[in-house]
């Protein structure tokens, strides 16, 4: 997959979920700019009930329960937050095909398209259509006769008091290795610059379809890791004889596997949609948020 936008016509907004950071202090000062920018575009605002809590505010503005958000152009979702909670609106929206258009207000803001001092301008550009979408997969994980999507990551961690994890896996029915190991992370492209760039995996640009498996302190020399393809299932057993194995999908505990137990893993999750400028690339992200030096 190449990094292009779904649609380049551009549609101007009519809707907006607004959804903001779970600290409410970081956003609330920004609330009566950001609504005098929505009425004069013309646009409705609708909101969770959480969101009025945070923001009494917007308590005059139509409830989302209930409304259903649609691709095309439309709609659009606007986070103001950091990574998670951008991360929280894309698994939300996945089926929706909406996109979602993050403003920073966290500490890297990777997914983040409108830093708070551009505000005024570039939502100006949004609500007007100057956007594109960009189409991301996501993970499937087959566990226990349940099924969960991870945007960012799969994490298979050592459990309760146990040393280390003893974890075998293999790709499409052939075993690759056993790895004793703190745990292992399973990564989109979109996670790969999250825990997986944290455990040593390789940085995956957005126009690849593919995941990662990296190791967390893994007691093997030979251990490194490994990208696997789009149409390719992964699957992973609890080979210890005594300790449970934690699941952590984007970050949030989803249970134990137990000693035997398997789960699967492919690339076949629904699609999250994140609108971008086209200017915003990938590697100029990569290189904002995380290059220590500017180009030359």
């Amino acid at each position: 997959m190449s990094e292009e936008p779904v649609s380049t016509a551009p549609v101007k907004v009519e809707r907006v979920l607004l959804l903001t950071h779970r600290s409410a202090e970081l956003t609330e000062p920004i609330m009566p700019r950001l609504l005098k920018i929505f009425e004069s575009a013309g646009v409705e605002v609708l909101v969770p009930a959480g969101e009025v809590v945070k923001h009494p505010s917007l308590g005059s503005h139509p409830s989302s329960d209930g409304q259903k958000m649609v691709a095309g152009g439309k709609d659009l979702i606007l986070v103001l937050g950091g990574d998670g909670s951008i991360l929280r609106a894309l698994a939300r929206e996945a089926g929706s095909g909406a996109p979602v258009l993050g403003v920073n207000y966290g500490r890297v803001g990777f997914l983040a398209s409108i830093e708070p001092e551009d505000l005024e301008v570039d939502l100006r550009r949004a609500l007007a259509g100057e956007y594109r979408t960009m189409a991301l997969p996501s993970l499937r994980v087959g566990w226990a006769g349940r099924e969960f999507r991870a945007v960012n990551d799969l994490a298979l961690l050592r459990g309760g008091e146990a040393r280390l994890a003893d974890l075998s896996y293999e790709v499409d029915g052939e075993f690759v290795a056993n790895v004793r190991a703190d745990g292992i992370v399973c990564s989109t492209p979109v996670g790969s610059t999250a825990y997986n760039l944290a455990a040593g995996g390789p940085t995956v640009s957005w126009g690849v379809r593919a995941f990662v498996i990296s190791f967390l302190a893994a007691h093997h020399l030979d251990t490194r890791p490994l990208v696997i393809g789009p149409d390719e299932t992964l699957t992973v057993t609890n080979s210890a004889n005594l300790s449970d194995v934690d699941m952590l999908v984007d970050g949030q505990k989803v249970g134990e596997m137990l000693p035997g137990q398997s789960l699967t893993l492919d690339l076949h999750g629904r699609e999250v949609h994140l609108a971008t400028f086209p200017e915003a690339s990938f590697f100029r992200r990569y290189r904002e948020k995380f290059g220590r030096m500017p180009p030359a």
